[in-house]
């Protein structure tokens, strides 16, 4: 009205005034002209809009019903799922068919772009996650009604699309949707029951179960790891039907039943397959000042692999003495029945381990590791001043941010892809220094060149000094690569003893004679007559499980003993009363079990004779193996074994990269009883590597975390580890 009245004059397009200028003709039009025009144009305009409105409104709350009632019917479905009702569950997604199919009709209707979109915007997110559930439905709804006839009398309301009440679905609606039912009839489809969640079975618990116990015994991690709920919110995702253990559970009832099962199938394996055993053994105290001692075995199996086991890693809070000790170490050997099964024990030099094992008459052996790591040390003891200012100068670097940035943009800018850190030595294990001087001097450049650049940085190097360092390297790879070989224990190191000690004997021979820097030379000088004077090292070729072993290694066999004869003399003797003991033993059992064989009962001896009779017109072997019989060698055990030995050093040498217990493997039937003490004697160890890397995963699990892990569940943690391979 307001707009038709300030509009007084006419205008082309003005949609109040242009219509009606001819109707209502005055030079001044006056409040009834206005009026009338309003009447006749304006109300009908203004009701059309309204009718929009309220129809939008309409749709608006019918849209909101239906979003309400797929709340409802999702909650249905996933209720029916959970407490496994089928007939619920069945009805449940019926209706959300219906209601799925009465809402599609929208789809269908004359509306514009904006309401579809707001239809789209307000319907897809409830039905995206149930749609292919109901689709399965549709095409099973046929399938179902036949079984169950009763279903088809269900019928539930529908929204309607006009108001909020609920109506039936239109036939139109209905003729559409059986032309998907009649191709559904022709297919066979499986039953709603086969989409229902079955209940998870024993055995598929149980290796879930296994799989969750590995994150504590492989893996290490704490047993409440299974209350957070970053770790529950996943294990549900996986699988819904499986519950979690609590962490009480695990410790108290899961990890001691693995337990004692792991305890069974580990004697077992002992007593059927081990021989004889080498065992290591060594003592450690851990952060919370608690002392445990571990040991383990080492045996060869029928299959010619070398198996390793831990028999325990024990508390043991007793004084350190020879006598405490071999107590412990008799009971752990009493109750595996090893006791006499045990040829060699490897350990580290301490005098009590060595003395207990003297009380137990056990054989021993010093852990060859452990003694070049007291001979490189004390030859590195002349450079110590040397060595102490590149430890400055490595600390300086990891501790300072600044220094240590510096330091990798350095390298970055000259090229360097991967920038390397200096790396830091630990006391106790003379090969980590080894490797901080090796990457001290790879980064020789960019340690120069930030020094300068660095406040308060420790002196520099002299030019002499980065020499020195350099040559050390070379003295020193000798006995790293050492180290590193005779340090493994998934393969025989025994046999490597000897060689290695007079490899690095031959190698320090050589570099004394060599151009190298006086003060270098000195520690040249110094590791040659440690290693000729300290009585562990020359006791080596003395010990006649090493000889023997090395002797049997088909890579060495009697090369390392060829400079000197009383040695190789020795060591063949030995070889050969061993072998002609297992023969002599063969021959004793073999006539024991013939004697135990019961003769036949012929009966009459007119049977005797018709069998006699029979066995000698059908055997065609009689002559062959009475001839056979008359050349058999009739030598003695001692001939054999001579025989043996010399056939098995007759044979080319195997190269060193292979394996030696392969070849044994190959060449068994070759040799039918040095096989046999090969088996009993390459299965001993050259270091006790394998009870230090027990407890240095004993470590790991006693860490900040878990400090009140109480120590039988260490135990059990460490042997579940060790032995689970």
């Amino acid at each position: 009205m307001v707009y038709t009245i300030a509009f007084d004059s006419v205008h082309m397009g003005d949609p109040f005034t242009y219509p009606f200028m001819d109707v209502f003709p005055g030079k001044k039009p006056t409040m009834t002209v206005y009026l009338c025009k309003y009447f006749i144009y304006a109300i009908p305009l203004y009701l059309t809009q309204l009718e929009g409105c309220l129809f939008n409104a309409t749709f608006i709350h019918s849209v909101g019903l239906i979003k309400r009632l797929f709340q409802i019917l999702n909650k249905q479905v996933e209720e029916a799922m959970i407490i496994k009702d089928k007939q619920k569950l069945k009805i449940a997604i019926k209706q959300h068919q219906e209601l799925l199919n009465s809402s599609a009709e929208y789809n269908d209707l004359a509306f514009n772009n904006n309401l579809k979109q707001m239809y789209s915007v307000i319907c897809a997110p409830l039905t995206e996650n149930k749609i292919k559930t109901v689709t399965i439905y549709r095409e099973n709804t046929h399938h179902d009604n036949i079984d169950n006839p009763d279903d088809s009398e269900i019928h539930e309301p529908q929204p309607s699309t006009s108001g909020s009440s609920m109506a039936p679905v239109s036939s139109s609606a209905n003729s559409r949707m059986s032309r998907p039912t009649e191709v559904a009839r022709k297919r066979k489809q499986t039953s709603i029951i086969g989409y229902v969640p079955k209940k998870m079975t024993v055995d598929s618990k149980k290796k879930i179960d296994g799989a969750l116990l590995k994150l504590f015994t492989k893996d290490y991690q704490p047993f409440r790891v299974v209350e957070d709920e970053g770790f529950k919110e996943f294990v549900k995702l996986l699988n819904p039907n499986y519950i979690l253990p609590d962490r009480h559970s695990i410790s108290k009832t899961y990890i001691p039943a693995l337990y004692e099962k792991c305890v069974v199938e580990m004697k077992e394996l002992v007593e059927k397959e081990a021989q004889s055993v080498c065992m290591t053994t060594d003592c450690w105290t851990s952060r919370n000042n608690e002392s445990f001692m571990a040991i383990t075995i080492h045996f060869i199996d029928s299959n010619f692999s070398l198996r390793s086991v831990l028999l325990g890693c024990f508390e043991f809070n007793d004084h350190h003495t020879g006598v405490n000790l071999s107590e412990k170490i008799k009971q752990t050997l009493d109750e595996w029945n090893l006791k006499k099964k045990v040829v060699l024990a490897v350990l580290d030099n301490a005098n009590n381990i060595k003395n207990a094992l003297n009380i137990l008459q056990i054989k021993s052996m010093g852990c060859f590791a452990h003694t070049m790591n007291l001979v490189v040390q004390s030859s590195l003891i002349l450079e110590n001043s040397l060595i102490d200012r590149v430890k400055a100068i490595v600390t300086h670097f990891r501790k300072s941010t600044v220094a240590n940035n510096k330091l990798h943009t350095y390298q970055i800018n000259n090229g360097i892809s991967q920038p390397k850190k200096l790396i830091q030595d630990v006391q106790t294990r003379w090969n980590s220094t080894f490797y901080m001087i090796s990457r001290f001097v790879e980064l020789e450049d960019s340690i120069r060149g930030i020094l300068g650049l660095v406040d308060k940085a420790p002196e520099n190097l002299k030019g002499e000094e980065w020499i020195i360092l350099k040559e050390m390297c070379q003295v020193l790879k000798p006995f790293e690569e050492a180290t590193r070989v005779v340090s493994g224990e998934k393969f025989m190191t025994s046999s490597l003893v000897i060689v290695l000690s007079q490899g690095l004997v031959d190698v320090c021979s050589k570099m004394s004679k060599m151009n190298y820097n006086p003060r270098v030379l000195d520690i040249v000088n110094k590791l040659l007559c440690t290693m000729l004077e300290k009585d562990t090292w020359k006791n080596l070729e003395k010990s006649r499980m090493l000889c023997r072993s090395t002797f049997l290694d088909p890579r060495f066999k009697n090369i390392p003993f060829l400079h000197s004869t009383s040695i190789l003399e020795t060591t063949k003797e030995d070889i050969i009363e061993n072998l002609t003991a297992i023969i002599r033993n063969e021959k004793n059992q073999t006539a024991d079990r013939n004697e135990q064989i019961p003769p036949p009962d012929n009966g009459s001896e007119e049977v005797q004779d018709l069998q006699t009779f029979r066995h000698q017109s059908i055997s065609i072997w009689d002559t062959i193996d009475r001839n056979a019989a008359e050349v058999q060698p009739s030598g003695t055990s001692t001939s054999r074994a001579i025989i043996e030995v010399q056939r098995y050093l007759e044979v080319a040498i195997l190269q060193r990269n292979n394996d030696p217990l392969n070849w044994w493997r190959e060449n068994s039937y070759n040799y039918p009883y040095l096989h046999i003490l090969a088996k009993r004697t390459l299965c001993c160890l050259g270091t006790s590597v394998p009870c230090e890397r027990v407890f240095s995963k004993a470590g790991l699990i006693l860490n900040d975390r878990r400090c009140r892990l109480k120590n039988d569940k260490v135990k059990m943690l460490l042997f579940l580890n060790y032995n689970s391979n």
